[in-house]
This record gives C-alpha cells, structure tokens and sequence, in this order.
C-alpha cells in the first residue's frame, strides 16, 4: 500500500491508461487508487478526458455540404413558402388571425360604444346635479324669506295690536298659503294630463 503523499506521480496514471506498465507495476497502481482519493478522484478526471478525445477524434467521414448550401437553402426559403406548413395549418392560423382581428374590433368597438353610451348620461347626471342644486337653494331661500316675513310679521301682529287680532291675521295667512299650493298643484295636474 502506498501512502498518499505529494510524490504522486500523474505520468503514471497517463501509463496506467495507455497500458504502458508490466503486471508489477499495474497491480501496486490499482492498490494506490484504492487508498488514494486524490490520485482516483485523477484517473477518472483522465478516463473522462480521454473519452472525450477519443470521441471528438474519431475518423468517420464528414457529410460535405455543397460550397452554395447556404445561399442554395436562402434562395429557396425567400421563393417558396408554400412547403412549410401544412394546408391545415394554414387555415387553423388564418381562423386563429381573424378571431384576433374581431377581438381587437370588439374592445376598439366597446371603448367607442362606452364614451357613446356613458357620455350622455354622466351629462344627464350633471344636470340632475345642478338641478337638485338648484332646488335646494331655491327652497332654502323660500324658508329663510318665509322666517324673516314670519317674524316681521309676527312682531308686528302680537306686539302692537290686541291679542285676537294677530291670530285672525295668522290663521288667514296660513289658509292663503294653503289656498295657493293647491292651486299650484291643480295647475300642474291640468297640465300634465293635457
């Protein structure tokens, strides 16, 4: 048995695989791979390379391609086409390009379709805005005119005429005022059925 030590010679391994070494030699080699981990983590580096050089270097003949190939196969590509895919083939991807045209319509078309559609009614939605503005303002203003009529009047009626003279005047205000919203109201049913 030999010790692994740094004397390990790779010339050896070179004959080992070459089958340069007598049966003394061989034999005390085989016994060194076995207790040496370096020297047989070596031989197999070698066995692989060898492979390798032995398969790129082999002496089969080459298949020789004509001098024009290239130039013969580019010609050939640019001129027909027609031997390249199968005529299922062709009409599968014909379907598939049509169905991605009419795709591309629809969501062009959809866009289009939503700002028709949505513009009219985000304009409706402004003016019902604005109207319900509008009205609220216009009934804030009633009720703040009708509180300062209400008050003028009521300070007026109370505080310098007699007692049942206000009230007359209240009563005849609030039946006035009732008097005119159902006219209002019969008004526009009149008109609403016209």
């Amino acid at each position: 048995m030999i010790p692994h030590n740094r004397t390990c010679q790779s010339e050896e391994i070179v004959a080992y695989l070459d089958g340069e070494l007598d049966a003394r030699s061989l034999a005390r080699l085989e016994q060194h791979f076995e207790d040496c981990p370096v020297c047989a983590a070596e031989l197999r580096a070698q066995q692989s390379l060898h492979r390798e050089l032995s398969f790129a270097l082999m002496d089969e003949p080459m298949l020789e391609l004509p001098k024009n190939f290239a130039q013969v196969v580019a010609a050939r590509a640019q001129s027909d086409m027609s031997g390249v895919r199968a005529p299922r083939e062709r009409r599968r991807a014909l379907r598939l390009c049509g169905l991605l045209a009419v795709v591309s319509f629809i969501l062009l078309g959809g866009t289009a379709l939503r700002e028709a559609v949505f513009a009219p009614l985000r304009a409706i939605w402004k003016v019902g805005v604005a109207l319900f503005s509008f009205l609220g303002h216009a009934l804030y203003d009633a009720g703040a005119s009708l509180a300062v009529i209400s008050r003028g009047l009521t300070s007026r009626l109370f505080l310098h005429s007699p007692r049942g003279m206000g009230l007359l005047v209240l009563l005849l205000l609030a039946l006035a005022f009732f008097t005119l919203a159902r006219l209002i109201v019969r008004y526009h049913r009149t008109r609403i059925i016209e």
